[in-house]
């Protein structure tokens, strides 16, 4: 926050900026400023102008051949009851050139100019001298754009569109897109709607496509075309906009990115399959559905469970094999042996479905004894999809027997999905099922929609391409890689591996599975261990990974000191909430976030499987397993920067890898020995952004910076 003898000198600051022809920053009640477009409002003598909203941050981004054009359309807010003028302004990405800017004075088109790094650097410089606000100083390097605004009607909006064309690069068939989204720096209201769209084309084909920082849609529409997309409402974006695709014309695409740093090397490995159009023949498959039509069942969870029901059955290739197995606490199942997916029997499974009815207990052994029984053991990939609301209070009912009897059962090696509906339900048991036999848990809370959630799902694994997947690398030598077992490759899915690594490379790597009756293998030879920090991300989503691993070793077999510390130890220090580091958020935070949530770790720590509490702290292991963006959370104590974590500590944003009482090298901000610092280390400027008194350990030298 700026100190109030700065927002005094706001008027004057700005006023002899724009006199000596520079650029001048007023942004009230934010600590920096981003790199997306934003107005300065110019002052009037006497007059306290209040900082502008941004309504909504539309981006458009289409790329052919690696040649990306960026659009950029915003609705800037001014709650001042009289016009004002203004300066737009937009840090233009390293080599890229605005080719279109739109902003209107009644019919008079507004023109804007360009200022090349040089210039833009000692303005950038001169802002934060001046405004004594170092947001900027991440963007030293970057070109500048601006433009006169004038006038800004009194309670009313201003639109303004740009856009920009800059070449992506591409390194080893892989290409990245980035574009600074970062407005809460500058708007004074959350923005009512935030979006970004992307369009590829290539003519080389796309294969895989991931984001690190945000939570995007992906969509291929051909062997050359994808689209991503990401939007929210009622945000401040806090995150540059980060996308990877890779170009390769393999049936299935590997993707090697790494990261080295002072504790070792990290690395991730993306395999993604080729576009495979409508129609496109896939591996032939085997599903049991098994649902749980206890009493508990009864109202809208049996209309939505049998609306999944149709939803699969409908849904299932004529190729494919099946049954249906409804249990409460007997056993019905639709079929004695797996029937083939024709009209016929399709049309006789709906029939059954619709004639289950919701009564009994809940005997949870038998129903899946009798689903894994019809399983055959041959080329054919074999799913169980399991849902239910409780707990086993029919025939076998001890969590170690049932355990044991489906671990017998199940020589066909089926993979086993389980819905856990409500909170009745014995988590540390259908976690158990799920983990064992090679799949994963999807717990479905009250409020939620249980057909939209199964009928999603299993959209996702409809249509295998690849199953028994198996990896091996040449030049590295890798640990503590994650998830423990592989998934089978599905068609328009992708799959996340990552992991430490020792070894300087080059890396070669083999993927291996099954399509039918044939064994596969995929190859990426010779990739080049890379040096720098354009991966980042990796050592935070590695921790992620491994801290979903270690929370479900607590709950399936309980706590340790060991495994409470190595939580905490990474948790700390990547700023990664979890039920061991709830205190890094407040308490209104926390009861957002399963992971911190009190109920959440009451249930850990007291071993407890069923009740609220449980099924959030499940909730929060598979997140942490399987989402990316886990790791990161909105908190007003913790501050991310690239590979670095600060925490907000009696006002100093706190470096998380420095130890407390470690001697450090202290700067006073704005100083000219502050400024000498920067230019002799440049790679220390992104860090120094985060605020006017911190701590950051960069090169192993502690650097202290007050005021």
């Amino acid at each position: 926050m700026l100190k109030e003898e700065t927002m005094k000198n706001r008027g004057r600051t700005i006023k002899s900026l724009i006199n000596l022809g520079a650029l001048a920053v007023l942004l009230a009640a934010a600590p920096g400023l981003r790199a997306d477009g934003f107005i300065i409002p110019s002052p009037r003598p006497g007059q306290d102008i209040p900082p502008l909203s941004v309504k909504y941050h539309h981006v458009t981004v289409e790329i052919v051949d690696q040649v990306a054009k960026t659009s950029v359309d915003q609705v800037f807010v001014n709650h001042f009851g009289r016009d004002i003028e203004g300066t737009y302004i937009f840090p233009v990405p390293e080599g890229a050139s605005v080719s279109e800017f739109a902003m209107y004075i009644g019919n008079e088109r507004v023109k804007g100019e360009i200022l090349d790094g040089r210039e833009a650097r000692r303005i950038y410089e001169d802002i934060v001298r001046r405004m004594r606000d170092p947001g900027l100083l991440e963007y030293m390097g970057h070109n500048l754009f601006r433009a006169r605004v004038f006038p800004i009607p009194a309670n009313g909006e201003k639109r303004v569109q740009i856009s920009y064309t800059e070449v992506l690069k591409s390194d080893g068939g892989l290409v990245k897109y980035l574009y600074p989204l970062s407005t809460e720096r500058f708007s004074r209201d959350p923005l009512e709607d935030v979006s970004v769209s992307v369009r590829i084309e290539s003519q080389i084909p796309i294969l895989n496509v991931y984001s690190p920082s945000h939570k995007v849609s992906v969509r291929k529409d051909g062997p050359g075309r994808a689209r991503v997309g990401y939007e929210d409402k009622r945000v401040r974006p806090d995150k540059d906009f980060l996308v990877y695709y890779s170009l390769s014309k393999d049936d299935i695409g590997l993707s090697f990115l790494n990261w080295e740093g002072p504790d070792g090397g990290y690395f991730m490995l993306l395999a993604s399959p080729r576009f495979a159009a409508a129609g496109e023949r896939v591996v032939n498959k085997t599903i049991v559905l098994v649902f749980d039509s206890s009493g508990s069942m009864s109202g809208a969870k049996m209309r939505q469970t049998k609306e999944a029901a149709r939803f699969i059955l409908n849904h299932l290739d004529r190729r494919d094999e099946f049954t249906v197995v409804d249990f409460d606490d007997g056993v019905t199942p639709f079929s004695e042996t797996l029937v083939p997916a024709t009209a016929e029997n399709i049309g006789r499974a709906l029939k059954f479905v619709e004639a289950i009815e919701d009564t009994g207990g809940t005997n949870i052994n038998d129903a899946l004894l009798a689903a894994l029984a019809r399983m055959r053991t041959g080329e054919r990939p074999n799913y169980v999809l399991f849902l239910t609301d409780g707990l086993p209070t029919a025939g076998t009912t001890e969590t170690a027997d049932i355990l044991r009897n489906i671990q017998k059962a199940n020589d066909a090696r089926a993979r086993v999905f389980v819905f856990g509906v409500g909170n009745d339900v014995n988590t540390e048991l259908l976690d158990r099922i799920s983990t064992d036999h090679r799949g994963t848990s999807v717990y479905i809370g009250e409020d939620e929609n249980l057909e939209v959630a199964v009928s999603s799902f299993y959209e996702k694994i409809s249509s295998p391409l690849l199953s028994d997947l198996a990896v091996t690398f040449r030049g590295i030598e890798t640990s503590q890689v994650y998830p423990r077992s592989l998934p089978d490759l599905f068609k328009g899915s992708q799959f996340v591996l990552v992991g430490k690594y020792t070894g300087s490379g080059p890396v070669s790597v083999a993927l291996t599975g099954k399509s039918g009756r044939e064994e596969k293998r995929f190859a990426l030879e010779g990739r080049v261990i890379a040096k720098g920090d354009s991966f980042n991300f990796l050592p935070r989503l590695w921790a992620t990974r491994r801290i979903g691993y270690l929370l479900e070793e607590i709950r399936l077999q309980g706590s340790n000191r060991e495994l409470v510390d190595e939580i905490r130890r990474l948790g700390l220090k990547y700023g990664i909430v979890t039920p061991y580091t709830s205190f890094l958020v407040t308490e209104k935070e926390a009861q957002a976030l399963d992971a911190a949530a009190p109920a959440a770790r009451e249930a850990i720590v007291g071993g407890v499987v069923g009740g609220v509490g449980a099924v959030r702290a499940a909730k929060a292991t598979q997140a942490f397993k399987l989402e990316d963006r886990a790791a990161q959370v909105a908190s007003e104590r913790i501050l991310y920067k690239d590979d670095k974590t600060f925490y907000l500590k009696e006002g100093v944003w706190t470096d998380s890898e420095y130890k407390e009482g470690a001697p450090v090298t202290e700067f006073k901000f704005n100083s000219d020995a502050f400024y000498k610092l920067i230019a002799e280390k440049p790679g220390i400027a992104k860090y120094l952004s985060a605020g006017n008194k911190l701590v950051v350990v960069f090169e192993g030298v502690s650097y202290r910076i007050v005021e």
